[in-house]
């Protein structure tokens, strides 16, 4: 009695035993499979739960790291924007300059000087208009205040005397590139073109024309001189903040680069060693599998 029981424990374990083996090479051979066929090392969180919390880090700093890219391209297309136009400037002042210094000439009279004054007028009107300047529809020199402006207004006004009036605000417009790192990317036109006096030079400029003052003239001549130097330092700034933005975008692409390759590591499936793993688990289970055939082929006989 107590004989038989024993005989029916120890093979009722051999087949267990046998079972379970036989289960956990299906399952392992599962799990590579998928893997191949994924791509993936890991399908649930279950699978590896610290890996994958790596993962979903590396994949929140790729998230930033995408949100800076997109920052870097509009502030460089914002900064070039910018640059383009004091440039511009600073080329109508150049030809105000040779301008003022032709009316100078003692063998010009007041008409001469006049038909200068004309052109010095127009080139005012180019100077406002490029302070105007915008960008998707948001004006560059108008501070923080890019838009809501009414339909015959905009940052810089130039009534029928000469005069310019600013009706930006002199705050900056920050963006972000990067963790911690933020950049001014505009020149509000209260600083950069009211306080170059460009404005004010051209109107007393062309006055000094129309009243046919050699001595006014020359002195315009001389606050040219002074504005154009302050519009060149404020493209020089530009220029400096154009090469941190570039070299911001280097940074984080670099930094794409390695989180991409940490990511790849975490996650994806090495192919070759998944299909050497896989010939590997395959022929476990063919030996298992035959030696649970011949160990279940056996009757009762063989174990007494």
């Amino acid at each position: 009695m107590h004989g038989g029981a024993d005989v029916r424990i120890t093979m009722n374990s051999i087949y267990s035993g046998i079972t379970n083996d036989l289960s956990r090479l299906t399952g392992a051979m599962a799990r590579t499979n998928a893997s191949i066929s994924s791509g993936k090392i890991y399908s649930r969180p279950s699978d590896n739960p610290v890996a994958l919390t790596h993962a979903l880090n590396v994949r929140t700093a790729l998230s930033d790291t995408e949100q800076y890219s997109h920052n870097i391209v509009y502030a460089q297309g914002w900064v070039r924007a910018t640059e383009v136009a004091m440039i511009q400037i600073s080329d109508r002042m150049t030809r105000a300059k040779e301008l003022a210094v032709q009316g100078a000439n003692d063998s010009l009279n007041a008409g001469d000087r006049r038909a200068i004054a004309a052109e010095i007028e127009t080139i005012l009107e180019e100077v406002v208009a490029l302070g105007n300047s915008s960008l998707g529809g948001r004006y560059l020199f108008g501070g923080s205040r890019t838009s809501d402006y009414a339909p015959d207004e905009a940052p810089f006004i130039l009534d029928r005397d000469g005069n310019v009036t600013y009706h930006g605000n002199g705050d900056g417009i920050s963006v972000s590139t990067g963790s911690g790192i933020h950049l001014e990317i505009n020149l509000n036109g209260n600083d950069s073109l009211v306080q170059s006096g460009v404005f004010e030079t051209l109107d007393l400029l062309h006055d000094s024309l129309m009243a046919d003052s050699q001595s006014d003239i020359e002195v315009a001549i001389g606050d040219i001189d002074r504005a154009f130097q302050y519009i060149t330092q404020q493209v020089a700034e530009l220029g400096a903040r154009g090469n941190t933005l570039e070299n911001n975008a280097d940074m984080q692409t670099q930094f794409e680069l390695t989180s991409r390759e940490r990511l790849s590591d975490i996650e994806d499936t090495d192919l070759i060693e998944a299909a050497a793993e896989l010939k590997i688990q395959e022929t476990s289970y063919q030996a298992a599998l035959a030696s649970a055939s011949k160990v279940m082929g056996m009757s009762l006989v063989d174990f007494l």
